[in-house]
């Protein structure tokens, strides 16, 4: 018989949390397994779900990011009924606000093997004290339904050691993509001399991603670099308000916003730099594909990246504290271009790329299921 997975996501965006939750679904043994999934009611990537023909798919309005009191009881008890009505064998949460409410209405079914994976701990020095704490005490009581918990991170790992509950709760299981389009691509920038004219992000339009920096950066190096073009590829609730500052900065004819991309074949053959100016984050799924590709990396340290990207290998890693000499940091970089291209190419082939392919997160996934 199989057995039947309930996976519950807050939303069904086109981020990294989504996209990896879409190669489980896809690549999962679907004769050992049946597949529901549990969502609020929007997102890029909800139709993409909804074309999966053996998956169960339940889009509840009412689960939203935001706390809303009213709408986050009637999001839990419309999970619990669902829990309640199906039976699941397991039940693996993903993103805080639906892993919160996911978890205990799994708790309140009698269901044991739940598992969570953390794509980023929801507390951060960015939020206020109160706030901060309040996420920690919620992580750490609902850690205690939790039978397994997935970090993508070492980073991670640490801090929920050291914040959250024992080390035997958890287990460190990378991302994995598709990695044969990015070596196609690596192979086609390293036969060429590489452009200094496009740098790119690929960020959701939110306050995490810390975009203002992205945009004080290129300001900054146009006065150096008057020709080199801005892509921000992703969309989300800032847009207008970047849009904003892009018009006040004068920064019209060399930022573009672009939007969600869904084939990054283009920006990763042209990409000069790849940057990331994110105030907190987990793994950020592009930063893997921009290494796979070969194009160097600028990228402020949120922890999690440092287990790809090394300081003076595939790039460099600007402390939080630095964020405001980004566009400094920017510029040496591309001074030094040449030099750099070089460096990237030679750390590229001692990467082992089969290690952050799909196959081994999926073995790894197996075995995990496979322990309850």
């Amino acid at each position: 018989m199989k057995r039947k997975i309930l996976f519950i996501i807050t939303h069904l965006e086109l981020g990294g949390a989504q996209k990896q939750l879409f190669t489980l679904i896809k690549n999962l043994d679907i004769n050992r397994y049946a597949f529901y999934l549990l969502s609020g009611d929007y997102g890029l990537l909800k139709e993409n779900f909804l074309n999966i023909p053996y998956l169960k798919v339940y889009l509840i309005k009412e689960l939203k990011r935001e706390i809303n009191i009213f709408y986050d009881l009637i999001a839990f008890f419309k999970i619990f009924f669902y829990i309640k009505k199906y039976k699941f064998d397991i039940i693996h949460t993903h993103s805080p606000k639906a892993s919160f409410l996911g978890r205990w209405a799994a708790f309140f079914c009698g269901c044991k093997d739940i598992v969570y994976t953390v794509h980023g701990w929801p507390f951060h020095k960015f939020m206020p004290l109160v706030t901060y704490y309040f996420y920690l005490f919620l992580e750490k009581i609902t850690s205690k339904i939790t039978k397994k918990i997935i970090v993508v991170s070492n980073y991670d790992l640490r801090e929920g050691i050291r914040k959250i509950a024992p080390k035997g709760k958890f287990v460190l299981i990378h991302y994995g993509i598709d990695t044969t389009p990015l070596e196609e691509i690596y192979e086609k920038r390293k036969e060429r001399i590489q452009k200094d004219n496009l740098i790119i992000t690929v960020s959701a339009l939110k306050p995490q991603k810390g975009l203002d920096y992205f945009l004080n950066m290129a300001k900054d190096v146009l006065n150096e670099f008057p020709y080199i073009k801005f892509w921000i590829i992703g969309d989300g609730p800032l847009k207008k308000k970047i849009k904003r500052k892009i018009k006040r900065m004068y920064l019209e004819n060399s930022v573009f916003l672009k939007g969600w991309v869904k084939d990054l074949s283009e920006a990763y053959q042209e990409a000069t730099l790849f940057v990331l100016t994110s105030l907190w984050e987990g793994l950020p799924l592009a930063v893997i594909e921009a290494v796979i590709c070969g194009i160097p990396i600028l990228a402020s340290n949120t922890g999690g990246l440092l287990d790809i990207v090394k300081e003076e290998k595939q790039g460099k890693i600007v402390d939080l504290k630095e964020l405001p000499h980004f566009g400094r940091k920017c510029r040496k970089m591309l001074q030094n271009y040449t030099q750099w291209n070089k460096i990237v190419k030679s750390e590229r082939k001692k990467i082992d790329v089969k290690y952050w392919g799909e196959r081994r997160m999926l073995e790894e996934i197996n075995k995990l299921y496979a322990e309850f």
